[in-house]
């Protein structure tokens, strides 16, 4: 093994001293060349230890959380069908908001395919912005079976200070003691 040693030294001697610059080179290129090797080889532990992350994620995401969900029938939360009641109550919010109502109109959906009936009711009104929008958050906060559907306002004039709005609500009741 001395032998082999020898053998090394003396022609590294020699290199370095034939071609100092050369030999430079070739250390310099061998270091690139392991630390190269070594970022691979770190590489690929890291890429396995994400595969195997990943393969645990996908596993957990395929098992259910919680218990199925399953619909349940709305009606039974929903009022029974009063318009009288509705336009009472309607009526209140208005007043309530010292919001004039001009026009008003009930139109009562065909809903054979539906286990709700829908009531569209539509509302002409005029006042300010901030009325307007206060009266309909009072009306869905009040009445939890009315939606709003739309808003549309308008001015004649710029010289108008207050819009005249068309507002449409859907109010939904219980189907179930009506004739289908």
């Amino acid at each position: 093994m001395n032998g082999g040693l020898s053998f090394v030294r003396f022609y590294t001697r020699k290199l370095v001293q034939a071609a100092p610059a050369s030999f430079v080179a070739c250390c310099i290129a061998g270091l690139a060349l392991l630390l190269a090797l070594a970022s691979v080889a770190l590489g690929t532990q890291h890429l396995a230890q994400h595969r195997l992350e990943l393969a645990e994620l996908r596993s957990k995401a395929r098992m259910p959380v919680s218990t199925p969900y399953t619909p349940v029938s709305l009606a039974p939360n929903l009022p029974w069908f009063d318009s009288a009641k509705l336009v009472e109550q309607l009526g209140k919010v208005a007043g309530e908001n010292n919001l004039p109502i001009d026009e008003v109109g009930y139109v009562l959906e065909d809903g054979t395919q539906h286990p709700y009936l829908r009531y569209r009711i539509t509302l002409s009104v005029t006042a300010a912005y901030p009325a307007i929008r206060q009266f309909a958050d009072d009306v869905s906060s009040s009445l939890p079976h009315v939606d709003l559907d739309s808003i549309s306002c308008t001015r004649s004039d710029i010289a108008v200070a207050a819009p005249t709005c068309e507002l449409a609500f859907s109010a939904f009741f219980r189907k179930d003691a009506h004739a289908k």
